[in-house]
């Protein structure tokens, strides 16, 4: 059983090679899912692959992110004149498709953002020559067991590592209302702010490492073991390695192979455990409502509190923070502090992307925050200096270099410069909408409505059981839109095979590859099926679909670039998934079942942005939504014949629906949408700038 180790610098290329890893996996500075590590220069690259193939130790290389097609140039082209690594770690089509045909002797595997999570997805990864599958982290023992027993390519399997909130490769969380995006490697973690539901605060959606090094011996036929950790300590990672190599177990196993309780299997925490304690809070000068602190008891964080008199509560930081505003520019910058003079300041910009400065003890001046903000959003009104966040021992002034400040601000207002952009005004009217749903009140509704054009979402693996009651009902009139998740790889060719002649929109890739001999009326792939290059168009069309959604992580002008003259349908409004999870939260909301529950929208506000959010469960997994939706004006826009318009009603009233498709119908429905409750809020997403 191969032990596989994170990299991002040499000293983890070191501890591996000390701790006699098998493998190794790390990434270059971009094209891959770890954007905000350090990560390696071409330099280093080439140096580390010799270095640990002297050791007999491999290198395999990340390129677990969506490209685009100049970056799928770039990559190759970077291949041909360095040394190739021992594997391709790899996420994207058209990326897949390129390196099988130029470097066709160096092993696919395919990353937990592919999301392997049953026999059909590993045999399609077989089929396209894939050598290893690296499996879900939302996986059981059972499950992992019964693609083991019914596949003979290679798995490999998270043990030990941070564990997403999000299913792997489907979370929106950062794009879909303006930030960095995990299928960029940009990560802006908001999961791991702080909510309250009914104003106790926690957080709620942060889930706590994985650490499953204890069940070793129950991954028998496993052929890969695999940590994360390419943004930790190696100190950490070289503690993990020796206890795998000794056999030594950890304190408690956590993590979704014990089963999907997030209770029993330890994946719950109300306080983030990583948050480390700095001073108690009474120790602190001028102490205000910008300090964050922790009570603690038996060393253990139970609630955030204000007592700080209490010896118990403990300051964590101080954050500056105002609301996000998903119509600017959201920008956050953390400053570490050392006897009150500036040492390093990492700035993360709305994209995502981020920037590291560091400070010196050298033609030092005051900083103040405030005045640093408005300075900023002066010069820059689509600027949103959300959050600063830093540690304090004392109000004493906080010193900054002078050369550092100014390459700061300077460094901001270059970065977030205003693009221009060419407003049409087109005065758009729609000849007709689709709309997708799976409450089958708003298909009676709208089914014999001309304009109307109904996508239903089946949603669930149960539902896709009961198809031919649907097929009955309602025949050819409407669209089916297939389940995106089969946990228990049950065999779904039977229920795929009664949708023949029917128009059929697929959710993932592999569905393509099982319905392969299948004739339909008509052919569609969802967003989640991500076409972020020509040569991902190209090998969907090679498989017959005729018409693609667009990206919503993408700019208009980028989607069609892209797709030129094929059918391209776009999202014009509505709520999407921002987080598609198997985490269950009857813990917080005091759910009986799923079933029982699933119309009833939870409320869960992010106190660190002030955004409100809603949570809806299906049988298997639960949807995060933004309580405001997205509308695009694609008035602004040129738009062409091959463009259709669709309206997501997910989490919505019939009422609302029907009011909101009254309104499409008209000529002027942007401003008349606006003034409707449900979309006065809306904003809209990445329409003109993609959040790339």
């Amino acid at each position: 059983m191969e032990v596989l180790s994170p990299a991002s610098n040499m000293e983890h290329i070191k501890v591996a090679i000390d701790c006699k890893a098998n493998a190794v996996y790390g990434g270059l500075k971009k094209w891959n899912a770890r954007n905000k590590a350090i990560n390696f220069t071409t330099e280093e690259y080439n140096i580390l692959i010799e270095e640990l193939h002297k050791k007999n130790i491999k290198f395999f290389l990340t390129l677990n992110i969506l490209m685009l097609d100049d970056e799928i140039k770039e990559v190759i082209e970077f291949l041909k004149q360095n040394t190739l690594p021992d594997a391709f770690i790899v996420t994207d089509m058209g990326l897949i498709e390129e390196l099988r045909n130029k470097f066709p002797n160096v092993p696919l595997h395919f990353s937990t953002q592919f999301g392997a999570h049953n026999i059909d997805d590993v045999n399609y990864i077989k089929s396209l020559n894939g050598k290893r599958a690296i499996l879900s982290r939302e996986l059981t023992l059972p499950e992992i067991k019964k693609i083991r027993e019914n596949t003979d390519i290679e798995l490999e399997c998270f043990v030990w590592g941070s564990q997403c909130l999000s299913f792997s490769g489907l979370c929106f969380f950062g794009t879909l209302i303006n930030g960095g995006g995990g299928n960029r490697g940009k990560c802006i973690i908001t999961c791991r702010d702080i909510y309250s539901i009914n104003n106790s605060q926690g957080h709620y959606l942060y889930v706590p490492d994985m650490d499953c090094i204890n069940l070793k011996s129950k991954l028998n036929g496993i052929d890969c073991l695999k940590l994360e950790g390419r943004r930790r300590n190696p100190k950490e990672i070289k503690e993990i390695l020796e206890k795998i190599n000794n056999n030594i177990s950890s304190s408690k196993t956590a993590g979704y192979l014990l089963g999907t309780n997030v209770k029993e299997n330890n994946l719950y925490e109300k306080i983030n455990t990583r948050t480390k304690p700095f001073m108690k809070a009474k120790n602190l000068e001028n102490i205000n409502d910008n300090d964050i602190c922790l009570k603690y008891e038996n060393n253990t964080p139970i609630c955030f509190s204000k007592d700080y008199l209490n010896d118990n509560v403990l300051y964590i930081y101080t954050e500056l923070k105002k609301d996000y505003d998903i119509n600017k520019k959201n920008l956050s910058l953390d400053f570490v502090i050392e006897n009150n003079i500036v040492q390093e300041i990492l700035y993360i910009n709305h994209r995502g992307d981020g920037k590291t400065f560091f400070g010196n003890n050298e033609c030092l001046i005051e900083i103040n925050f405030n005045k640093f903000i408005n300075l900023i959003e002066s010069i820059n009104k689509n600027i949103n200096i959300y959050k600063i966040k830093y540690r304090r021992i004392n109000d004493k002034k906080i010193l900054i270099n002078s050369i550092v400040y100014d390459e700061l601000v300077q460094y901001i207002l270059k970065d977030c410069e205003n693009k221009e952009y060419t407003i049409i005004n087109n005065n758009l009217k729609l000849n007709s909408i689709y709309i997708d749903t799976a409450d089958i009140r708003v298909i009676d509704k709208f089914i014999n409505d001309d304009f109307v054009k109904i996508i239903y979402d089946i949603s669930t693996i149960n539902t896709l059981k009961n198809i031919e009651k649907i097929i009955n009902r309602y025949g050819d009139k409407i669209i089916y839109k297939l389940p995106m998740f089969n946990w228990e790889s049950q065999n779904l060719q039977p229920y795929f095979s009664l949708l023949k002649n029917k128009e059929v929109m697929f959710t993932r890739f592999t569905q393509i590859y099982l319905c392969n001999n299948i004739k339909f009326k008509k052919k569609y792939v969802d967003y989640t099926i991500y076409v972020w290059n020509k040569k991902t168009l190209k090998y969907l069309k090679d498989n017959g679909i005729q018409v693609f959604t667009a990206s919503p992580e993408l700019s208009y002008e980028m989607n069609k670039n892209i797709f030129e003259n094929n059918n391209m349908q776009v999202i014009i409004g509505g709520k999407l998934p921002l987080v598609y999870t198997r985490n269950c939260f009857n813990h917080l909301f005091s759910c009986s079942n799923c079933k029982n529950n699933q119309c009833n929208t939870k409320k869960i506000k992010n106190d660190d942005k002030n955004l409100d959010f809603e949570i809806l469960c299906n049988d298997d997994f639960r949807y995060i939504l933004n309580k405001n939706p997205i509308l695009n004006n694609y008035s602004k826009v040129s738009i062409t014949e091959n463009i259709t318009f669709r309206y997501s009603t997910l989490g919505q009233s019939l009422d609302i629906i029907e009011k909101s498709i009254n309104i499409f119908k008209k000529e002027n429905f942007y401003d008349e949408l606006k003034k409707m409750d449900f979309w006065k809020n809306a904003y809209e997403c990445n329409l003109m700038e993609g959040k790339e």
